[in-house]
């Protein structure tokens, strides 16, 4: 169990990890030990598995394609070789494993449609006859949101996150050779990204303000293993026959404690969340409440729980080592 320090410390984490300990102390009005032994337990714990960038895939000139699919005839071991052709592929950016009406979803990141379609074609050709139903999705942007269910309140706080906002922004090699390094580890000394890139410490430093000025970085966040709280994913999908109050319902989102990512994508739900929940019971409470908010305009539903993640690229381009 997690005393109210602790999950304090990840939900500032969660929301900006590369913040220095010492500032972190001063939010949380204990000292820069207690801050720093906190953190290394609760890594040692596997509760913060890592951390990482918030890139804007849009902003370094890709597009984002979500494809969610259905099994058939399909035995455990095929399932696991397709998992490691998956794995192998440097199609597939980011790959999960559901629970629900869909069994995988994964994205990928391309420069064109035609890019997209040859490696497509190759892995549908491959593996058809496994597969009942899929469904392809232009993805428009993803809306992150802080850890809520964390603190004791919100106090009003509606923070958000958007990626996929920014297009046309310049940048070079040593720009993504700063973003290769920050996305493994967005807590990364800025001493060792300089040695790295072979700049100054001062030139690195200035770099990458930039890309966060240009809207590259994001931001940095913590990644949390939710399990070893006692929490779940779940992916619930609202298909709307009336968008008239789809703002409304974003802001619901937002609003939200168990809230944490809202999509939005040409061709899919009209609705998208992901929310973090103590089990079934509660994930249903809160599709029945939004049910009952927002009545007469919701023709549908349907969710997916998180199994596990299969593969987790966080840089557009880079590529995976077989």
């Amino acid at each position: 169990m997690l005393d109210l320090i602790d999950k304090k410390i990840l939900y500032h984490l969660n929301w900006n990890a590369r913040q220095a300990h010492t500032k972190l102390a001063k939010k949380l009005l204990i000292s820069k030990q207690v801050v720093s032994y906190r953190i290394k337990q609760l890594e040692k714990k596997g509760i913060i598995k890592s951390y990482h960038a918030i890139i804007d895939w849009r902003s370094l000139g890709y597009n984002a394609i979500r494809v969610y699919m259905k099994w058939q005839n399909i035995t455990l071991e095929k399932e696991k070789e397709i998992h490691k052709y998956i794995q192998k592929n440097p199609l597939f950016m980011w790959a999960i494993q559901f629970e629900g009406d869909i069994d995988l979803g994964f994205y990928v990141w391309v420069k064109s449609i035609p890019e997209f379609s040859e490696k497509w074609f190759e892995f549908i050709t491959k593996f058809k006859k496994y597969i009942s139903k899929y469904e392809i999705y232009e993805s428009v942007d993803m809306v992150h949101y802080p850890l809520k269910f964390l603190k004791e309140n919100n106090n009003g706080q509606n923070e958000e996150i958007i990626v996929g906002r920014k297009s046309g922004v310049k940048y070079d090699d040593t720009d993504y050779e700063i973003l290769k390094i920050i996305t493994k580890n967005a807590q990364t000394p800025i001493t060792h990204i300089a040695k790295e890139i072979k700049l100054t410490a001062k030139a690195a430093l200035y770099r990458l303000r930039n890309l966060e000025k240009k809207g590259i970085i994001l931001g940095y966040y913590a990644l949390i293993d939710e399990t070893k709280l006692g929490y779940v994913f779940y992916k619930i999908d609202f298909y709307l026959n009336d968008l008239s109050r789809i703002k409304e319902m974003n802001q619901y989102a937002r609003q939200h404690r168990n809230v944490v990512y809202r999509m939005r994508t040409i061709g899919g739900p009209d609705f998208e969340i992901e929310v973090v929940v103590e089990g079934v019971i509660e994930m249903k409470k809160i599709v029945n409440q939004i049910r009952t908010r927002f009545k007469g305009v919701i023709s549908h539903y349907r969710f997916h729980r998180f199994d596990y993640s299969i593969k987790q690229v966080y840089l557009p381009g880079e590529k995976i080592a077989k």
